[in-house]
C-alpha cells in the first residue's frame, strides 16, 4: 500500500502525462509547506510552496473583499511560462507550472480530474 506522498505522486504521474508542456506540480499546505511535488530540487519545492501559499492567501482575501465569491484559481502569465494555482478547499493548494504555449483547453479538462483525485487522498 502506498503512503499518502506516493499516492499523490502517482496522481501527478497519471494525470500529468495528459498535459503537454507541463514543467512541474506542487501540492502544498496553506502554511506554505510542500506536501508532494514532482520537482526534483527540494529547495525549489520549498520556494514554490511558500510563494503560491502567499499568492492564494492574498487572492482569497481580495475575492472576499470584492465580494465576487470564493477564489477557485489563479493564473500567472510570464514570458517563459505560466503558473496556475488551485485551492483544494482549505486543505491544500495545487500549483501547476507550464510552458508559455500550454493548451488551456486541455488544462481545464485535466486539472479538475487531478483535483478530485487529490481531494480523495487528502481529505
Amino acid at each position: 500500500m502506498f503512503g499518502i506522498d506516493e499516492r499523490i505522486k502517482e496522481v501527478f504521474r497519471e494525470v500529468g502525462t495528459d498535459i503537454p508542456g507541463l514543467r512541474g506540480i506542487v501540492l502544498s499546505t496553506y502554511d506554505g509547506l510542500p506536501v508532494a511535488s514532482d520537482i526534483k530540487s527540494v529547495e525549489r519545492q520549498n520556494k514554490v510552496a511558500a510563494m503560491v501559499s502567499a499568492l492564494v492567501t492574498l487572492s482569497k482575501k481580495v475575492t472576499s473583499e470584492l465580494e465576487v465569491g470564493g477564489m477557485e484559481a489563479i493564473a500567472v502569465e510570464a514570458e517563459e511560462g505560466k503558473i496556475f494555482c488551485y485551492s483544494i478547499e482549505d486543505a491544500a493548494i495545487l500549483a501547476v507550472i507550464t510552458n508559455k504555449d500550454i493548451n488551456l483547453g486541455i488544462l481545464r479538462l485535466v486539472v479538475p480530474k487531478m483535483i478530485e483525485k487529490l481531494r480523495d487522498i487528502i481529505l
